[in-house]
Formats: structure tokens, sequence, C-alpha cells
């Protein structure tokens, strides 16, 4: 098989020339439509234009080894450089354009990019910061003009004039520089080869879907390790890859794609099946007959079906689910049928909902940018729900000892699991990246070398892993805390329960040895809380003042515990108080990362250790 990303497209672009590689939304041509819509590019038109620019970039005196930054919004312009860096031997460096000045100077400095290409709203932050640069880039606009900077239409126009150069291009070759999210510190520049991205290309291949080709809408920005696998996956298929305009506009722009497949976070299946669960809790008839018709539904679809639940999900069911679907229709179109679930643990029953009750593929998967991403999926071949699947490369699991608990080597399909024991991932194989940039000191700490010689990453994640080898996340290494009565608690199992609450946007346990119970700390989903009419006034018109009102605080803590006994928690997880915080999480506030929006817990510590500590103490 083909072990570089240009031979990969290569191969791609030869066997798919007229199908449809990728769609861009746009104004249409035609007057008085106003309607967006999708244009497509074949694989025949993507590969000219990728060539024209790799042509472009060579005039330009550009040679192996180098570095190109990406500070843009994402869409046809960064698939294209992409490509071309890949056909030159370049290193693509896709940099979060929601950076603070601090961290986008760091990203330009240390990654050392000789050009950066960047779209117009971020063509301002660059010059604000280049005082700051050691070595400031060429910019290259891929949009409009400015002074001093190349215009990317113009560049491409010049590449046209001859054909790119033939350079040889190694798997071990660098071909991308990936920067953390930087929860904590400096962000960390994670070398990816072709080698580790093929790798993963490959060990997915055949998992992920039957049917041929797909239309897969890009929901990751290109600054995360998913976003760069959402581009070269399907177009290495022959796929159809879907553009958002912009990560901010991807839940506005899926309703014109009206995809067949996309990779999403668990935040949009648990909303989803959060609105049915709602409906279902309200009791009364409604609630009754939906009840019955979901759980008719998973019965027959996995096969255990009674007489009265198959005739329930041929009439009244068929209806009832027929209304769920057309509503999750209104947002993402009528031919979902694939859903790929990753960068959080996903909810086992929001799963089994969208798979037994929507017909909808729902694949878990689990992956860290130090392995460009995947580590271990759920497919076709093998599902688990509440594993995120069997793993991709060799693993082994470590226990807190230091003794090996577990093992498992997907080339040879040998597993041995780690019975009620937890211990933390190390992740063996091509995947693996080659090490940090520029950082030796953090490469040694999370690289380890063994006996054999083999390489091994230390994810920090705690797995537990069954003889079949499916892996089971059990929470992130250091963050399970030990109550003052001795009691163990695993704060994102509970987070996992309590994200069920509709009124709950986010949510974070928070808890040490001094404290005697775990303390959830939540922000209000104010459009739920204005549905909240029951409760006399409310002040709906004023969301700040709604969603620190006590009454919302309490129905909180109500739903809390409601879901707290459907759990079956003992007492020492069960809420004794709950903290709302009076602002959302946010980018800007460091409290989500960027782009994926995960909740980030340390940072919402230390911003808010003193409503913690009040709340526990008051």
């Amino acid at each position: 098989m083909s072990q570089t990303l240009k031979d990969l497209l290569d191969d791609s672009f030869e066997q798919h020339a007229d199908r449809t590689a990728v769609r861009v939304l746009r104004q249409p041509d035609q007057p008085g439509e106003k309607r967006l819509q999708y244009v497509p590019l074949t694989y025949l038109q993507l590969k000219a234009q990728r060539d024209r620019l790799a042509s472009g970039l060579a005039q330009l005196g550009l040679e192996k080894g180098q570095r190109l930054g990406l500070l843009t919004d994402g869409g046809l312009e960064s698939v294209l450089v992409f490509l071309s860096c890949d056909m030159l031997g370049l290193s693509a460096v896709p940099i979060c354009n929601k950076l603070p000045d601090d961290l986008l100077v760091h990203s330009i400095n240390h990654s050392g990019i000789a050009y950066l290409f960047t779209d117009a709203k971020s063509l301002e932050q660059v010059e604000r910061v280049r005082g700051q640069l050691n070595n400031p880039p060429q910019i290259v606009l891929t949009e409009g003009q400015a002074y001093g900077a190349l215009s990317f239409f113009e560049l491409t126009q010049k590449g046209a004039e001859s054909p790119p150069p033939d350079t040889a291009i190694e798997p071990d070759d660098e071909s991308k520089i990936v920067y953390t999210s930087g929860s904590s510190g400096l962000p960390k520049g994670v070398i990816q080869t072709h080698r580790n991205l093929v790798g993963n290309i490959l060990s997915v291949w055949d998992t992920i879907s039957n049917r041929d080709p797909v239309i897969l809408f890009k929901s990751a920005p290109d600054y995360h390790t998913m976003g760069i696998l959402n581009i070269y996956y399907p177009l290495s298929k022959g796929w159809t890859l879907d553009l958002a305009r912009s990560p901010d506009r991807v839940l506005v722009d899926i309703r014109y794609s009206e995809p067949e497949g996309f990779l999403t976070v668990p935040l949009i299946l648990d909303k989803v099946f959060g609105n049915v669960r709602k409906e279902i809790d309200a009791g009364g008839t409604k609630g009754a007959l939906i009840a019955r018709s979901v759980r008719a539904k998973q019965r027959v679809a996995r096969g255990e079906a009674s007489v009265i639940d198959r005739l329930v999900n041929a009439t009244l069911g068929k209806k009832v689910v027929g209304q769920i679907k057309e509503k999750l229709s209104q947002r993402v179109g009528s031919r979902l049928e694939l859903l790929i679930v990753g960068s959080a643990k996903a909810d086992p029953e929001a799963l089994d909902f969208f798979q037994d009750v929507l017909d909808i593929v729902s694949l878990e998967g689990y992956g860290v940018t130090e392995c460009s991403p995947l580590i271990a999926a759920n497919g076709l071949n093998g599902q688990k729900t509440g594993t995120v699947g069997q793993p991709l490369q060799e693993v082994k699991i470590i226990a807190e000892t230091g003794e090996e608990i577990a093992h498992g080597d997907p080339k040879t399909g040998t597993y041995s699991g780690s019975g009620d024991g937890i211990g933390e991932l190390w992740v063996h194989g091509n995947h693996v990246m080659t090490g940090y940039l520029n950082d030796p000191e953090r490469t040694a700490e999370v690289l380890v070398t063994d006996e054999e010689g083999k390489v091994w990453y230390r994810t920090g994640d705690l797995f537990s892993m069954d003889d079949e080898g499916f892996l089971t996340f059990q929470g992130r290494f250091g963050r399970q805390f030990k109550l003052s009565n001795g009691e163990f608690v695993n704060p994102e199992r509970l987070e996992r329960i309590f994200a069920r609450v509709s009124l709950i946007e986010h949510v974070l346990i928070c808890g040490d040895q001094t404290r005697t119970f775990p303390l959830p700390v939540v922000t209000v989903n104010a459009e739920e809380a204005q549905l909240q009419t029951d409760i006399p006034d409310l002040p709906t018109d004023d969301k700040e003042a709604l969603c620190s009102h006590p009454a919302i605080a309490e129905r909180i803590r109500e739903q809390l515990l409601k879901e707290a006994s459907a759990s079956g928690l003992p007492a020492h997880e069960r809420p004794q108080k709950v903290l709302v915080l009076p602002d959302q999480l946010s980018e800007e506030t460091g409290t989500l990362t960027r782009g994926l929006k995960k909740v980030v817990p340390g940072r919402i510590e230390e911003i808010y250790a003193k409503e913690i500590a009040a709340a526990y103490d008051g």
C-alpha cells in the first residue's frame, strides 16, 4: 500500500477523476437566487488546482523541509495548501485563528514558518504582533489583497505556467506540526509524519462504511488533528468532502450539505437524546407513548422484539420515531446515516438511541494529537457501546504499581484483558509521533523505549480492556480523587451522567481529599431555562438574570438528584450542593478548548476558586 500522503492522493485522483471530491458553499451565480448552494469540484479539478499551487510555491524558492503556516477559517484554500505541501515535501502548520496574541506569537516563532497563509480576518492580528516575531513570515492572503502580502489567486495563476517539480517524499518525512490546546503551559508542537497520517487512514479503511462514495461533512477545524484526518480520509477513499465556511458556521452550513456522515462531539448526541428523554420524563400519555415506541424500536433493532413490540413499531412507533427523525433532519438533512464520535466520552444510552432508534450508525473512537490521532475505534468489524472500540495499534495498560495488566495487538488479533483493573494506556505503532518540536525534555516524558527497542507513547488516560480487546475509558490520569471519607470519585463518569440534565449546558465535577462530597459546577442552558414556564416570575427576557435565578438552580439540583437515582449512584457520589456559575464557559476565557470546545477543568477551578470554596463552605 502507499506510504506517503502524496502517493495516497495521487492514487485517488487517478481512480476517481470524474467523481465529486469537494463541495464548497457559495453564493449562487443566478440573479435573484439568494439561497447558498454547494458547488462541486471533481477529483480531476482538485488535482489541477493542487498542482498549480504546488508549482507556484516551488517558484517562490521553497524547498523540501521548510514549513508553511495556516491561519484561516478553513475552506478550500487550506485543503489545497495541505495537498500542495505533500507534493513538495513541505510541512504544514495549521494554527488556531482564535489564539490570544502571546500564543500566536509562540506558535509562529516556535515553528519557524517561512510563509503564512491567512485570510483577511486574521491578517489584522498578525500585523498587530509582527514586532514580537523573530522572523516574520511572508504573508499569503487567501482572499483580497494587502500591502506586502502575496495573493493566493496570483500564486496559483503563476503556477499554471509550469508543472510542479517531482520531489522525492519519504514516509518518515515531516508532514504537519500540530499544536496541542495548551491547557497548561505553552502549546507543544506535535511532529506528524506521512507514515503517521497514512497509518491512521489505512487502519480504518474498511471499518467505517460499506457505502461508496459517502458525502462526508467537514466539521472539525484544520488546526485539530481530527480536522486533518477529516480531510485526508474521505479524499483518499474517493468520497465527497463538504466544507463548512468556518468552524463557527458548522451548524448552519450542515443544513445546506445534508451529508450522509460527519464527525461530531458527544454534545450533539446528548442534546438530541436529552430532548427525547425530557418528553418521556414529563410523563402523561405523550411521554408513555414515546417511551413505548422507543423501547419497541430498540428491541426490533437488537433482534429481541416480541410480537407486541413488532406491532407497536409498525404502527404507533413508526409515527413517533418518524417525528423524532424529522426534527433531526431539520438540523442536518434527511440523508444522515453515519456519525463518527470522538473528542470526549459519549453517553452509551445516546449512542444506542442513534443506532437502534434512528438507524444512524454511530461509531465512537479514541485518539490523541500525539497519535495523529487514532488509537482505538468501534467499526463495522466490531462494536460495543460504552467502549471506544478495539485498538488500532499495539497497546498495553500499566497499573499504578508499574505492572502490565493488559495487552492487545491488532496485527496478531491477540488480547489479554485487564479484568477489574485499570491503568494508564500506552501505545506503540506507526501512529505514534516522533516527538515534540524542539522539546526533547517533554518528549522524553511521554515516549518510552522498552527493552525490545519499541517506542511507547504514554497517553495519561486511564483504561480497562476486556478479553476481546475493547477499551473502556476510565478517566484522565490525575483527575480521579479521594474524598475525606476514603471513597474514590471518577469525575468524568459523573459528568457524563449529569450532562443528561437538559437545563445544564456544561458540567464539571470538583472535589479533593479535604471534602466529603463531589461538587457539580454547572452553567445553564438558557434556551431550556426559558421553557420552564411553570416557575412563576422568571425573567425570560433577561438571560443573565434567568441563568442566575434561584429557582433555576434549585430545579437543576432536583434534576441532578433524579439522574443520580436513575443511575444508581452511591450516597457519596450524589450531589449535595450545586454551584451554578454566573458566566458561560468560552474559548476566550480558556474554560473551553479552541475549536472543539471541550471543558478545561484546571482553568475553571482557577477562575472560580473562590466560588467553589464558598459553595462547599456555605
